[in-house]
C-alpha cells in the first residue's frame, strides 16, 4: 500500500530495499531507500572547497544518511555520480509491532562524498527535502 509523503505516493520494495515514487498514480523512478537510524548531523566542514547545503543557514548543522544498496556495483556508481539524486528516508519498526513495518519519514535529494561505509554502502550529505506535486 502505498504512503504518501512530501507529495509523493511511496512504494517500499522489500526485495531491492528501493521504493517506487509516484506523482498523482503516475510512476517517477525507483529511488534506494535509507533508514532514519542511520541519519546524522555534524557542523558544517571548514574546508574551502566544501559542498555547500542549499538553503543553509548561518550556524546550520549539515546532515548526512548513509544508504546500503545490497550491490557492490550499485554502490560503486553511485559513489562515483557527480550528480545528486534521490532518496526516501524510512523508519523500521522493531519485529512483533503491529501495522506497518516501515514508515516513510521523507523524500531527499543527496550527494556522495565519497566515504564508504561498508563494502555496499556510501555516505551521502543531504542536499534538500524534495516536495512533490501530490
Amino acid at each position: 500500500m502505498p504512503e504518501l509523503v512530501d507529495g509523493y505516493e511511496l512504494k517500499y520494495l522489500m526485495r531491492t530495499q528501493t521504493a517506487e515514487r509516484r506523482v498523482h498514480g503516475r510512476l517517477v523512478d525507483t529511488v534506494p531507500v535509507a533508514w532514519a537510524s542511520s541519519w546524522r548531523s555534524a557542523p558544517p566542514p571548514k574546508e574551502a572547497d566544501a559542498l555547500p547545503t542549499k538553503g543553509a543557514k548561518k550556524g546550520q548543522r549539515d546532515a548526512f544518511v548513509e544508504i546500503d544498496f545490497g550491490d557492490v556495483g550499485e554502490m560503486a556508481k553511485r559513489k562515483a555520480a557527480s550528480e545528486p539524486f534521490v532518496v526516501a528516508v524510512a523508519h523500521a519498526r522493531p519485529k512483533g509491532e503491529k501495522g506497518r513495518t516501515i514508515e516513510f519519514r521523507g523524500v531527499f535529494e543527496v550527494t556522495p562524498t565519497g566515504v564508504e561505509l561498508s563494502p555496499t554502502s556510501i555516505e551521502t550529505r543531504v542536499i534538500r527535502r524534495m516536495q512533490g506535486e501530490g
